[in-house]
């Protein structure tokens, strides 16, 4: 008889470990945990009862793979499935040459955007960096572009300009009069602007009438701030961890 235990779901982030539990139709997301290296704070997932199995998908390195799986280990005494990108998986294939280098959190968010459109789409992922991935009305990955998100773009710049300050990234429109309001909605009007010139350069192959998904920490901030319509899902990669955790039960 099948466990009535829930899958644990990771999603690990440079800057955040987003995490759900599914099972059995139901679906519940945690409070996101900050990312701080051997210092990262497991505490909301301290309460939860050993899952039946836990999938992961990191996007933070080694040492935070290490810090996830001594955790997991200790907690419950599980080893999460590290989840990567295949030639084809769940209706979509992949473009890359060498498939497993593509990376886990792009190629789970084209997998779990599949589950919300059927046509032709682009995934924007708004996190530390900003990914935009197309995807065909066939499931192709027709590949994407990566830049740096709102806060590594700024600091990036506060680094090397000793005179500029910010406070808050926050947007106040362009027609800013002090210099850290003028740093925190640039970082983000550019960030936009930079995604809408791909999204017309998606036009070629995606055709005019493409659906937008927006994903990531950012993507509530970002989202109203572009031209063309887009819907915010909050757990793309996570959803695409579910398709496959479901795969596999």
């Amino acid at each position: 008889m099948p466990s009535s235990k829930p899958d644990l779901l990771v999603d690990h982030g440079n800057s955040r470990i987003k995490w759900a539990l599914s099972g059995s139709g139901t679906w519940t997301s945690g409070n996101p945990i900050g990312v701080r290296g051997e210092e990262t704070d497991y505490s909301p997932l301290r309460g939860v009862e050993a899952p039946r199995r836990i999938f992961a998908s990191n996007s933070a390195g080694p040492q935070a793979l290490a810090c996830l799986e001594d955790f997991c280990k200790s907690q419950w005494d599980l080893e999460p499935k590290m989840l990567c990108a295949k030639a084809a998986q769940c209706d979509v294939t992949n473009s890359y040459a060498d498939p497993e280098s593509l990376g886990s959190d792009r190629w789970l968010a084209m997998i779990g955007a599949r589950q919300f459109c059927e046509g032709p789409l682009a995934v924007i992922d708004f996190g530390t960096a900003i990914t935009c991935d197309a995807l065909s009305a066939e499931g192709v990955f027709l590949g994407g572009v990566i830049s740096a998100g709102p806060e590594a773009a700024a600091q990036a710049l506060l680094r090397k300009a000793a005179h500029l300050d910010l406070d808050e990234i926050r947007y106040t429109g362009v027609f800013n009069t002090d210099t850290s309001s003028a740093v925190g909605s640039g970082s983000l009007v550019f960030a936009v602007g930079g995604i809408e010139r791909v999204l017309t350069e998606f036009q070629a192959k995606l055709g005019e009438e493409f659906q937008v998904l927006t994903t990531g920490g950012w993507a509530e901030t970002l989202t109203p701030l572009m031209t063309v319509n887009a819907v915010v899902h909050p757990d793309l990669v996570l959803k695409g961890i579910q398709v496959i955790a479901g795969q596999e039960a």
